[in-house]
């Protein structure tokens, strides 16, 4: 059984949320579903290589079932007064406090939050994992990093 190192995890989550996500949101104009739309037909007269705009559109769909899965990764994570691991994830990264403004909010001191915060988002890893396969995503993000690998 591979072993979780848990602080690349935590850094690759914070990489996720702080850079990755805001490239998914601009990529696929952050809030429309893309499933409905056709590409098969679609012609793109200024690429010299056509199979690179097929390569963008299947990176737009990866990124569009990923963001499809953040909401309802961060809603199941644990929500108690002494692990309030999905409001920390809510208000750093979907309302953009900054970090003492979410440690004020939640009632915990900068050094409190700091733990708080790395186990939030080694819960987030987990449980974004888990929602990626539970809502058959193809093009899976395993935000964990593993030890010996």
């Amino acid at each position: 059984m591979l072993e979780i190192d848990e602080k690349a995890t935590i850094k690759n989550t914070r990489k996720f949320f702080e850079k990755d996500l805001e490239r998914y949101q601009t990529m696929c104009a952050g809030r429309y579903d893309i499933h409905s739309l056709n590409f098969d037909n679609i012609k793109v007269n200024s690429s010299a290589n056509p199979s690179a705009v097929t390569n963008r559109y299947n990176l737009i769909i990866a990124y569009n079932d990923r963001l499809a899965c953040l909401k309802p990764a961060i809603d199941n994570c644990t929500n108690e007064p002494t692990k309030p691991y999905k409001r920390v994830l809510e208000l750093k990264y979907l309302k953009h406090l900054l970090a003492w403004q979410v440690a004020e909010n939640i009632g915990y001191s900068h050094t409190q939050y700091n733990v708080i915060y790395k186990q939030a988002l080694l819960q987030f890893a987990d449980i974004y994992l888990m929602e990626q396969l539970k809502q058959g995503v193809k093009d899976i993000l395993d935000l964990h990093a593993y030890k010996g690998v």
